[in-house]
């Protein structure tokens, strides 16, 4: 289902925004001119990953290090506790296109 998320310029003024789309929140980040969306949750343990470090396409989490390709979702770096690493699963990732100046996602439903 196609959801409206955010007005493209102020994602390119911010770079990287939480939204709420129904129950889900999402990240949206801007890179090299193209909205992109995930799941602002690790899945690791939960934690926002908005509140993260974000670089260069790569998402950090706060809480344990984990680290994901905002494009792909694909794990950069596994989540660790102390000198442990630990299993990290992918990121959930939503297409995103720019239409009429606005951000719209592929996004499963309001309720999801």
């Amino acid at each position: 289902m196609k959801v409206f998320a955010i007005d493209w310029e102020e994602l390119k003024a911010r770079k990287k925004v939480r939204v709420m789309l129904g129950k889900t929140a999402v990240l949206l980040i801007e890179k090299d001119g193209k909205p992109y969306a995930a799941a602002d949750k690790c899945p690791h343990m939960g934690a926002s990953l908005y509140q993260g470090d974000y670089a260069d396409g790569i998402v950090k989490c706060r809480l344990h290090g984990a680290e994901f390709d905002i494009v792909s979702g694909t794990v950069l770096g596994k989540a660790h506790l102390l000198f442990l690493k630990m299993p990290t699963r992918t990121l959930s990732t939503y297409p995103a296109v720019i239409e009429n100046g606005k951000v719209f996602l592929d996004f499963p439903g309001p309720n999801q």
